[in-house]
């Protein structure tokens, strides 16, 4: 069984398990699968574009069907991309983002306690594993904790500190303020976890700082669409324009501020950021800098990939990042990449695909912005490596390794039996 909110290496992991056959239930929220009703809306004017920038990556990978989908929560899910069309302009509405999205976790995490029967292991998101994990320890079987960011308790202190040193930008931060109640449970899922699959060697780090043994940590690298993010054609820039991108959730705990300071301060004309996905928060830190920047709000993949190819280089100066797969998409798509080693820094080989930065320091992303503006040739060098690096790490290959690593767990976990009818019932109904 695999059971997930939001992550999409979660899809990809449900769909080798069952090229497989080892997929018995994908518990998630709802699934575009191409059903009949959801070719007419997209087809709709208008309505059908909304739709698409919503739940455009809803498509599920081959070869996920209907029948190996429990859909929960659909109600919910709907709500939360109906809630983000609106403006964060005050707290109340991250409150309330916070209870739908807190509370579709649940529904999702119940319906994978009711639904597991006679699954010899359970792959789950953190924030909706508890109670299938409870289930499934107490019948003796696997339970593999998917955690693609930092360990909370880290990444709460990182960003409280970051919050001091900027607080005009507190407001954007986030994956630091959960209630102790949802921390309490994230202890707890990693306590159950025989196995817990992260992206990065920075959250392996930052799980061992925080106690959890060496042994229950395995990483492996996420995964991009390289057929569907790959470059025109490499060659030198045609103009004199120089042409960054940002692409992912517009937040200091991006580095929002330090490529912001960056972009101002590099000199001369032609300077041109772009910057996609939701401004988190009200936006207001963001005022002072409008001038240096087009905004793109969510766009599905088919839009973010002329996005990327019509850019120079790759900008991404994250904090805390369990890997960053917006990284990935742009060494794919032929763009050298400025980001720092904290989460990213097993991908992006430094002076060779691109430039790795300490967390923080403008002076170090304008000097090597200033290199690559200034060296064409070097831009489209390091494009070139960024694209042939990016081809080791697809999603085929993830598939392929995650797959490998529990049919081997899995031969060391004996045959589980079904639970008691009774007891399975009063479990379901409470």
């Amino acid at each position: 069984m695999a059971v997930n909110t939001s992550f999409p290496e979660l899809n990809q992991l449900a769909a080798g398990l069952s090229e497989n056959g080892l997929l018995s239930t994908y518990v998630r929220p709802y699934a575009n699968l191409h059903r009949a009703w959801e070719l007419r809306l997209e087809a709709l004017p208008g309505l059908g574009k909304t739709l698409t920038r919503a739940f455009g990556r809803r498509k599920m990978p081959q070869p996920l069907r209907k029948a190996h989908i429990l859909e929960v929560g659909i109600t919910l899910d709907f709500a939360i991309a109906a809630h983000s069309r609106f403006p964060a302009t005050t707290f109340a509405h991250e409150v309330v983002r916070q209870a739908l999205i807190h509370a579709l976790a649940n529904t999702v995490a119940r319906a994978a306690a009711k639904a597991l029967i006679k699954e010899r292991a359970v792959v789950a998101s953190w924030g909706c594993a508890e109670p299938v994990f409870r289930r499934m320890k107490a019948r003796g079987g696997l339970c593999v904790l998917n955690y693609p960011l930092a360990h909370h308790r880290f990444a709460r202190r990182y960003l409280l500190e970051e919050a001091k040193r900027l607080p005009a930008f507190s407001s954007t931060l986030n994956s630091h303020n959960s209630p102790a109640w949802l921390e309490r449970q994230l202890d707890t899922e990693i306590e159950l976890a025989d196995r817990i699959l992260i992206g990065s060697s920075f959250v392996r780090g930052s799980f061992i700082s925080e106690g959890v043994p060496a042994e229950k940590l395995v990483v492996i690298p996420y995964g991009a669409d390289t057929s569907l993010f790959e470059p025109t054609a490499f060659s030198k820039r045609l103009s004199d324009d120089f042409r960054l991108l940002f692409v992912g959730q517009i937040s200091q705990r991006k580095g929002i501020f330090y490529l912001l300071e960056a972009t101002q301060r590099l000199e001369g004309r032609g300077i041109l950021l772009t910057m996609v996905g939701k401004i988190q928060g009200t936006g207001r830190a963001l005022d002072p800098y409008r001038h240096l920047f087009r905004h793109i709000p969510h766009v599905p993949h088919s839009t973010l990939r002329e996005i990327y190819r019509e850019a120079d280089v790759f900008v991404f100066p994250t904090l805390v990042e369990g890997m960053g797969i917006v990284v990935l998409e742009a060494m794919a798509s032929g763009l050298p990449v400025i980001t720092t080693p904290n989460g990213p820094g097993d991908i992006v080989r430094d002076g060779v695909d691109g430039f790795l930065v300490p967390p923080r320091d403008i002076d170090v992303i304008v000097d090597r912005l200033e290199l690559l503006r200034a060296n064409p040739e070097l831009c489209v060098e390091m494009g070139r490596n960024a694209r042939q690096r990016a081809l080791e790490f697809t999603w085929l290959a993830y598939r392929q390794t995650v797959v490998g690593h529990l049919q081997r767990w899995l031969n060391h976990v004996k045959k589980v039996e079904p639970p008691d009818r009774e007891r399975y019932r009063s479990y379901a109904d409470s």
